[in-house]
């Protein structure tokens, strides 16, 4: 059976036939119902080959997968129903594929956002990032956790968009809730779930913010705690500026003076 007849019998029982004329919600409008079988079939051409997952990583995985989820939530063939058929479908996908994909801590808001998103630019990164966040057995422990400092907090945890930060990622936000592995960053609007090796030792009261990079892809997770402690030394040793030796100083001092006295010449003439 072809992707497309696969997709479509997942939610068989229910939705006996695909929807027809014009679909929008919320502002996004969708493929027109005339246009569905070819819309089908274009949103599962980077799966089509069964080879092209076969022994893929989980960035892999995530990165085509996403392209399908995003393109198959453009062509919402149905009425109803459509992003449980969705997850249904890359579920299983995943699993043929040994990668388990876990939706379960994917929240409504963050799901919502990354469809709005992906659905308006096509190049955006977000489902591929919410894929990466239900795949990785890291990323979901540090989601958990911040859907438990929520609960804490008395908050209704799936009603709020909850994400990992990614490497890079600038972050600013007060601090929901912590413990020696993770923490959960209030920031815009969101729930930023944090590895704690990127956040300072000592960290400021409740009211205050923080901002910092995150640099963790939260591998660390997954290890002992004496090696990810001897993995951060290892990363601060190399990161220590060394001494230059004051002959190698004094060279580079006299190949910048002389560079800038050629550009003063180089501007001399232009002028």
């Amino acid at each position: 059976m072809s992707m497309t007849g696969r997709y479509i019998n997942i939610r068989k029982y229910e939705y006996n036939t695909l929807r027809i004329g014009g679909l929008s919600k919320g502002g996004t409008a969708f493929l027109h119902g005339s246009r569905i079988d070819m819309g089908l079939d274009e949103a599962l051409k980077p799966i089509r080959d069964p080879d092209v997952l076969r022994g893929s990583t989980p960035e892999q995985f995530a990165e085509r997968a996403g392209q399908v989820m995003a393109e198959l939530n453009y062509v919402h063939p149905f009425r109803e129903g459509n992003g449980r058929t969705q997850e249904a479908f890359i579920a299983e996908l995943g699993r043929h594929y040994g990668h388990e994909v876990d939706f379960t801590i994917i929240t409504k808001p963050r799901m919502i956002e990354a469809s709005t998103e992906t659905t308006n630019d096509p190049s955006s990164a977000a489902m591929k990032h919410l894929l990466e966040d239900a795949i990785d057995p890291n990323r979901r422990q540090a989601l958990r956790a911040a859907l438990s400092d929520l609960e804490v907090r008395g908050e209704v945890q799936f009603e709020h968009n909850v994400r990992t930060a990614r490497p890079g990622e600038e972050v600013t936000g007060q601090v929901l809730g912590h413990d020696d592995r993770v923490a959960s960053i209030v920031s815009d609007e969101r729930i930023i779930a944090v590895d704690r090796v990127d956040l300072p030792e000592r960290l400021p009261d409740d009211e205050a913010e923080i901002a910092f990079t995150a640099r963790s892809d939260f591998s660390g997770l997954g290890r002992e705690p004496q090696a990810v402690e001897a993995l951060v030394q290892a990363e601060r040793a190399e990161a220590t500026p060394q001494d230059t030796p004051p002959a190698e100083l004094k060279a580079i001092e006299t190949d910048i003076a002389a560079q800038r006295a050629r550009q003063r010449d180089s501007d001399d003439r232009d002028r």
